[in-house]
């Protein structure tokens, strides 16, 4: 039908224009979190970019409801302003096209989000803790940033560069900070250097015209050696799956997971996984009504509230969850409570301008005249 694939188009051009900006959004300000990170050291700069991709999982748990709420609300309520739904309905078109386009809108939805809850969300996070874990057991040189002193993550030197430029560092300093018995502390510095990889995946780094001091300056006792060239390698260390895979993380567990570790997070977890995946259409549906305007409201008169209750939902599913996990509160009695009162109110808004309850309306207001 020419009326449906048109309501569908438009619905389906505003969701996704409001998801890109959504996006946009947040991808800036993972960013901005994940650059920041790099900066102070904790992460390489080489993991900005695939840790930033990785992380859309997360941005899409929240983006996806909110984007097909808003996207029904928007196209809806211009529909109402600019009398197209009147002419519509004038026509003869019954409002139950519209019920079926939010239907199929909430399906395509439901399947993106089922699929990134389920799949996609434990899959990112596991990879993002494998790439960390895998940075601090085999630090990259080539990721030092140039001109800021850092620590390596072992924490037992410092280094500092004043330029890198494809592989060749200049000016570099290397402060051997872990004083044990059988080796004194230590300072190495170099003119220039480069860093190299072996088939072994091993980095080696080679300093040109570098000098060595080692010593202590409570015993005055110093050697200071000169180099022409100074090679050191750093070997490649195998990451276990132990070392980032933890059965009782439950970011990292799926569904089936959740319910077999049996600890409040995992349960507070499981519920909110849950409630991600019934606010698709369970958003869509009670926004229905709600996008009804006409030119005297103007536009916001029915946005405001919407977005009211979108909000008072998503930051009660938070607060539970966030006290759940602390086993402060049963997640699945509050699950059934709040899902149930916005299923009632989603019925009661829908239902609330059919003829029948207009006719319920109309008897109980004129016996309340007659009285």
């Amino acid at each position: 039908m020419i009326i449906r694939r048109y309501i569908t188009k438009e619905t389906f051009k505003s969701q996704l224009a409001i998801l890109f900006i959504l996006l946009m959004i947040f991808f800036s300000q993972k960013l901005i979190r994940i650059l920041s990170n790099a900066v102070d050291g904790g992460i390489p700069t080489n993991l900005v970019m695939p840790l930033l991709l990785l992380g859309i999982s997360d941005m899409a748990k929240l983006i996806l409801p909110l984007s097909l709420f808003l996207g029904i609300l928007i196209t809806l309520g211009r529909f109402y302003i600019d009398q197209e739904m009147i002419a519509m309905y004038a026509c003869g078109v019954s409002k139950n096209i519209i019920y079926k386009v939010v239907f199929f809108l909430s399906f395509v939805t439901c399947v993106f989000a089922i699929g990134n809850i389920v799949w996609f969300g434990p899959w990112s996070d596991l990879q993002q803790e494998q790439l960390v874990e895998n940075a601090k057991l085999n630090p990259s040189l080539a990721g030092l940033l140039a001109g800021q002193f850092q620590k390596t993550p072992q924490g037992d030197a410092v280094i500092y560069i004043s330029s890198a430029k494809n592989n060749t560092i200049e000016n570099v300093f290397i402060a051997s900070t872990n004083h044990s018995k059988s080796q004194r502390p230590n300072i190495i510095m170099a003119n220039k250097g480069q860093i190299m990889t072996d088939a072994n995946n091993n980095q080696i780094i080679i300093l040109e015209n570098a000098n060595r001091y080692e010593g202590s300056a409570k015993l005055k006792d110093f050697r200071i050696s000169n180099f022409n060239h100074y090679q050191g390698i750093i070997e490649s260390k195998e990451l276990k799956e132990s070392d980032y895979k933890n059965a009782n993380d439950v970011d990292q567990s799926s569904l089936s997971q959740l319910r077999q570790i049996n600890t409040p997070k995992a349960w507070a977890e499981y519920y909110w996984r849950l409630t991600l995946i019934i606010s698709v259409p369970l958003m869509a549906f009670l926004v229905i009504p709600l996008s009804v305007a006409n030119a005297r409201q103007g536009r916001l008169a029915k946005v405001l509230p919407a977005i009211l209750l979108y909000l008072i939902y998503f930051l009660l599913e938070s607060s539970i969850k966030a006290n759940a996990a602390k086993g402060r509160l049963d997640p699945a009695l509050w699950f059934y409570l709040v899902n149930g009162t916005y299923v009632f109110l989603a019925i009661i808004f829908n239902i609330w301008d059919t003829l029948p309850i207009k006719k319920m309306r109309y008897k109980l207001t004129n016996n309340r005249l007659a009285v």
